[in-house]
């Protein structure tokens, strides 16, 4: 079963939540980083908290980006990611997407249903 990384905000629970029911309708395994929650202590855990989001996005086939709202975590992993040759596909909310968004998806779309569709094309 392919798995798909779920990037986004910290506070983006409504986004993990519809994106998880997306992305196991489309067959697919989802990843969220955000099992492991560090909100409001990140402090002294920086390197647990990316060596762990960047084991999990290569243990991944793809990567769902949420940039609905600017989040320098998100843009990291995006990054990260399609360096490592990973499919990433960009979720904006309508929100006009950044020239480095741009860049790094091989697909950008306003919808999540049509972003998380677009994780199998």
């Amino acid at each position: 079963m392919p798995r798909v990384y779920l990037a986004g905000p910290p506070f983006a629970d409504e986004y993990r939540r519809r994106a998880t029911e997306l992305v196991r309708e489309l067959g697919w395994e989802p990843v969220d980083p955000m099992r492991r929650d560090f909100r409001g202590r990140t402090e002294g855990h920086e390197e647990e908290i990316v060596s762990g989001d960047l084991a999990d996005i290569d243990s991944c086939d793809a990567v769902l980006a949420d940039f609905s709202e600017p989040d320098e975590g998100t843009s990291m992993e995006a990054w990260y990611a399609h360096g490592r040759g990973k499919r990433v596909v960009a979720y904006t909310a309508g929100r006009t997407p950044h020239p480095w968004t741009v860049y790094v998806a091989v697909a950008v779309h306003a919808d999540l249903e049509q972003a998380v569709l677009a994780l199998g094309d």
